[in-house]
C-alpha cells in the first residue's frame, strides 16, 4: 500500500539513487508524501539497483520534457523538488523553476551547477579565483581559456560527469591529446556521450570535501572532510576522508571560498556538495554540485557532529528556520574517518572476506562492501573499481590513525588471499 497521511504538500526526488534513496524515507519520516522522477537520459545500473520504490507514492518518467514533467508533479501537489544523485540536479533546478517551488535555487544556473566549464567561466567572471584551465567542446576545439601560461602538468576529465570517472593526470602533450580523445569517443559514467573536456592545471595542495545546506541564500558547512588520494594507473584513487574541525583557521577560510562560490552559483536551497583543493595561492574550486555527496552515513553524522547532512537537507525545506539556527558550522564532537577500499588484484572472490578483524577495530564504525563469494573483483584503479569502504569513529584521532593502518595491512593481504586471479 502507498503511503498516506495528513500531510499533501509532496516532496519529489530526482534520481533517488545511491545516497540519493535516504531522502525518500527521510522526507517520509516527517510524514512527507514523496514522488520519484527519473532521469531516463541516465544508464547506470549500480545506481538504479539502490532505488527502493516503496518510499515513494508515485513514480515518473523524465524524458527532456520539463513544462510536461512539471505538470505531472503539480497536479500531485509537489511544492519542493530535490535532487538524489548528480544525473537529477539540472532536471530538479529546471523543475523547480518551472513549478515557481519557494525552495527553487535561482534561475538560469542549472548549467553552471552541472557543467564544469560553465561553473568555473562563471566563477572567473565574478572574482572568485579558480585553477587554469582549458575548455573543449565536442569536437576537441578550445571554446574559453584562462589568461596565463598553461602549466607542465594537467588533469583531462569530461565536462560533465561525477566521481573520478574517466579523470586523468597528464604530462606533455601527447599524455594530453590521447586523454581528450579517449573521452570524447566514449560515454560518461551516466551513460551519455561526452560533449566536452576540460583541461584543468594539476593543483598541489591538500583537498577538501565541503557538505553543505542552504536556507534561502544563507550556507552552513555541516561537513568538512579532508580527502587523502593515491595516484595509481595516472589516476586519482580515494585513499581516506578525515572529518576536519570547522573550527580550524584553515578550515574557516576554506569554507567562507566555498560560501561564497555557492552564492555567485546561484545555490540557495538545500545540499550542496563541493570539491576544493588548498594550494599555495588559497582554496580553489575543483568543482560543485547540488546533491547529496556519495557513500553518506547518517548515522556517523550523528555520532560525529550531533547531526546528519541528510536530516539538514530535509529540514532546510520541511522546516528552514530550524537550520538557520544551528549556524554556519556544526562543531566536531568525535573523530572520525572514511576508508576507501583498495583492491591489489583482480578476480573472482573464492569466499566470502572475512571482516572480523576490521569489525573488531575500537573506532569501527560500519562498512559497506557488496561482495560475496563468487563476486568479480577488479584491482583498483579508479572511484569505480574500489570494492567498498568503511567508517571509522572514535574519541582518540590516534587511535583512527592506527586502525587505518590495521585495515590497510587487513585488504592487501585478505584480497589476495581470497581472490583467484580469474
Amino acid at each position: 500500500m502507498r503511503y498516506q497521511g495528513y500531510n499533501q504538500r509532496a516532496v519529489a526526488v530526482v534520481d533517488a539513487f545511491s545516497t540519493g534513496h535516504l531522502l525518500g524515507p527521510a522526507f517520509r519520516a516527517r510524514g512527507v508524501p514523496v514522488v520519484h522522477v527519473r532521469n531516463r537520459n541516465t544508464a547506470l545500473e549500480s545506481q538504479i539497483r539502490t532505488f527502493h520504490g516503496p518510499d515513494f507514492q508515485a513514480e515518473l518518467d523524465f524524458t527532456d520534457d520539463i513544462a510536461d514533467t512539471a505538470s505531472e508533479l503539480a497536479s500531485l501537489g509537489v511544492v519542493h523538488v530535490v535532487a538524489g544523485i548528480e544525473s537529477g540536479s539540472d532536471v530538479a533546478d529546471l523543475l523547480a523553476t518551472h513549478l515557481t517551488t519557494p525552495t527553487a535555487n535561482a534561475p538560469g544556473f542549472a548549467d553552471a551547477r552541472r557543467d564544469k566549464r560553465v561553473m568555473h567561466q562563471l566563477l572567473d567572471r565574478a572574482g572568485i579565483a579558480v585553477p587554469w584551465q582549458r575548455h573543449l567542446d565536442a569536437h576537441g576545439d578550445t571554446v574559453w581559456q584562462s589568461t596565463g601560461t598553461e602549466p607542465e602538468t594537467v588533469v583531462v576529465k569530461p565536462a560533465a560527469s561525477a566521481g573520478t570517472d574517466s579523470v586523468v593526470v597528464c604530462r606533455g602533450g601527447a599524455e594530453q591529446d590521447a586523454a581528450v580523445q579517449g573521452i570524447l569517443r566514449s560515454t560518461n559514467v551516466y551513460g551519455r556521450q561526452n560533449a566536452g573536456v576540460v583541461v584543468q592545471e594539476y593543483l598541489p595542495g591538500t583537498e577538501y570535501m565541503v557538505n553543505t545546506v542552504s536556507v534561502d541564500g544563507a550556507h552552513a558547512a555541516v561537513e568538512v572532510w579532508r580527502s587523502d588520494k593515491k595516484l595509481l594507473d595516472a589516476s586519482p584513487v580515494y585513499d581516506r576522508q578525515v572529518l576536519e574541525d570547522p573550527a580550524d583557521p584553515g578550515i574557516a577560510a576554506v569554507i567562507s571560498y566555498v560560501f561564497s562560490a555557492l552564492t555567485a552559483l546561484g545555490v540557495r536551497w538545500g545540499a550542496g556538495h563541493s570539491e576544493v583543493i588548498v594550494t599555495p595561492r588559497g582554496p580553489l574550486l575543483l568543482e560543485t554540485a547540488t546533491r547529496l555527496p556519495g557513500g553518506a552515513d547518517p548515522s556517523l553524522g550523528l555520532k560525529a557532529l550531533g547531526t546528519s547532512l541528510v536530516d539538514e537537507v530535509v529540514e532546510s525545506y520541511l522546516a528552514p528556520d530550524t537550520v538557520a539556527d544551528r549556524g554556519a558550522v556544526r562543531p566536531l564532537r568525535r573523530f572520525a574517518m572514511g576508508v576507501s577500499l583498495i583492491s591489489p588484484c583482480s578476480g573472482r572472490l573464492s569466499r566470502d572476506l572475512d571482516l572480523r578483524p576490521v569489525q573488531a577495530l575500537p573506532s569501527f564504525h560500519g562498512a559497506r562492501i557488496p561482495l560475496e563469494a563468487g563476486s568479480r573483483v577488479s584491482r583498483t584503479v579508479d572511484l569505480f573499481t574500489k570494492p567498498g569502504g568503511l567508517y571509522l569513529c572514535h574519541e582518540d584521532r590516534d587511535q583512527l590513525t592506527k586502525d587505518y593502518e590495521t585495515v590497510r595491512e587487513w585488504e592487501s593481504v585478505e584480497f589476495t588471499r581470497v581472490t583467484d586471479g580469474t
